[in-house]
């Protein structure tokens, strides 16, 4: 891991549900854009200086810094769209000092590509090689040019066969990060893991933190201190805001808070992971859409929907921005909690001791949080579980020894600036991206032929084309014996070979 060198990101998502400080998008050789780019690039924007020389450039004027590159003019090869995208980030690149991080400090220019060529970009039979040439050129660049580079893809295959490419180049983490990463990954993969996100997540999206908050809150109210050194603490400050305008005082959190529409690239690693089960003290919802760019759904989301037969859902441990009446923050918010939403806690401590817990934003400073915490140690305590090991792990950006040395035994605390040399919330992302590597579980691309060029080997082109055959081969009849084996076979992409010289249609969802 270094800080000074650019990284290749994968998620699963799309450009717009992840923030970015620039993004490529493709274009058709009469510079007709897909409509699915209307809210990056606008109406019809003019083309940009040197398209003609270089078929590629920045798009003025447009909603973000938004860059297209042509894949029309009859190019042939892949390898010279490729050029084009890499000719696109090496101007980036130039334009460094416009495109400061928004990430904040520690990080580097974030760039999103979705999967160029695909779709009507007449690439589409032949996806393994596109995704293999494009893996390694991004990864390449990304290490060359120092930027960060996030590719996204909606489709669940084709995020899962990128992954696969990435594989080989990828440059792994230090021995303790990559075991626990691991770890983490295959928790995630048979559905045992679950998320408590914080205030940290959002924050990397724009949103400020608990302390920011309060502080913006503070202006507002005209509200000030003698001593800026010697404050109250946060529950008191939150509470002297109330008093000073009550009707209106969670209305003004949550104006504050819905103030940022694209997620952190956390929130979008995250979603990539597909865990089932996720709490959060944060009120936003960019998480969930997060989830939706996936093109999953979060079935219910907690206390305010029932839980029963969801695939997926969220437990909002202290409101959100949708119910405004039962935001907490303050003390008198904090006693009255217990006997309003004791059930609600009663499944976080539900996932303390039936799940692997993986806490990423979170400080372990909420008082709610860390009592049912407690109770739960009390609990394993008490049964002799403290031998069964931690029953969660926190993902730390500031390297709290203290709290560190208060949870020892109970969480796995990782200090990730210290264990990686690399500035904390970089660390985070990055770690997080080797999870979502190991957690990736579709596998339908395997035996889909259109991306055959991912598969190095002879013997597995071989083996991949015997399969297929066999599939054509078992009766398909509904409720036939050999029925189990069909669906297995067509979750593995044996049924996609008729696609490979389908017609292109006009938005279809693979043009990302």
């Amino acid at each position: 891991m270094s800080e000074h060198e650019g990284h290749l990101f994968i998620v699963h998502g799309r450009i717009e549900s992840v923030i970015h400080d620039a993004a490529l998008v493709p274009v058709d050789q009469a510079y007709d854009f897909n409509s699915i780019w209307t809210p990056l690039v606008g109406g019809r924007p003019p083309l940009p200086l040197q398209w003609k020389e270089r078929g590629y450039g920045r798009i003025k004027p447009a909603p973000d810094r938004v860059w297209a590159v042509s894949i029309g003019n009859g190019l042939d090869r892949y390898e010279d769209v490729l050029d084009r995208i890499i000719g696109a980030l090496q101007r980036i690149e130039l334009r460094r000092d416009a495109y400061p991080p928004k990430r904040g400090p520690g990080t580097l220019p974030l760039v999103a590509v979705p999967v160029i060529g695909i779709g009507r970009g007449g690439f589409g039979g032949d996806r393994g090689s596109v995704l293999r040439m494009l893996v390694e050129g991004l990864t390449r660049a990304a290490r060359e040019l120092r930027l960060d580079v996030v590719l996204v893809s909606p489709d669940p295959a084709v995020f899962a066969a990128a992954q696969y490419a990435r594989r080989r180049l990828t440059v792994k983490l230090p021995p303790r990060l990559e075991t626990l990463a691991r770890e983490l990954g295959t928790a995630a993969r048979s559905g045992q893991l679950a998320v408590l996100m914080g205030a940290g997540v959002s924050a990397a999206a724009g949103l400020p933190s608990w302390h920011g908050l309060l502080e913006q809150l503070e202006r507002d109210a005209g509200i000030t201190y003698p001593d800026p050194t010697r404050l109250p603490n946060a529950i008191d400050r939150a509470e002297l805001i109330e008093r000073h305008d009550k009707t209106r005082f969670q209305k003004r959190v949550a104006e504050t808070v819905t103030g940022v529409h694209h997620p952190s690239l956390l929130h979008a690693l995250l979603a990539s992971l597909d865990c089932h089960e996720v709490v959060t003290t944060n009120y936003d919802t960019l998480y969930e859409q997060a989830v939706r760019a996936t093109d999953r759904e979060i079935k219910a989301v907690m206390p305010w929907n029932s839980a029963h037969g969801a695939a997926r859902w969220i437990l909002k441990l202290h409101g959100d921005v949708e119910h405004v009446r039962q935001i907490v923050l303050t003390r008198r918010h904090m006693v009255r909690y217990d006997a309003a939403n004791r059930p609600s806690a009663a499944v976080l401590q539900s996932l303390l001791l039936t799940k692997r817990l993986l806490a990423v934003g979170v400080s372990m400073t909420d008082d709610n949080v860390i009592r049912l915490a407690h109770e739960v140690q009390a609990y394993r305590d008490e049964h002799q579980q403290g031998a069964h090991g931690t029953f969660g792990t926190v993902l730390d950006t500031d390297g709290d020894d203290i709290r560190a040395s208060l949870w020892a035994g109970q969480l796995d605390w990782v200090k990730l600036e210290a264990e990686s040399g690399v500035p904390g919330r970089r660390a985070q992302e990055l770690f997080l991206d080797r999870v979502a590597d190991h957690a990736a579980r579709d596998s339908s691309w395997l035996l889909d032929q259109r991306f055959e060029g991912l598969l190095d080997r002879d013997e597995d082109r071989r083996l991949a084309a015997e399969v297929r055959d066999l599939y054509q081969r078992i009766p398909h009849s509904p409720g036939d014996k050999w029925t189990p084996l069909v669906q297995r076979l067509e979750e593995l992409g044996a049924s996609s070979g008729d696609l490979i010289r389908a017609p292109r249609v006009e938005g279809q969802r693979d043009f990302r």
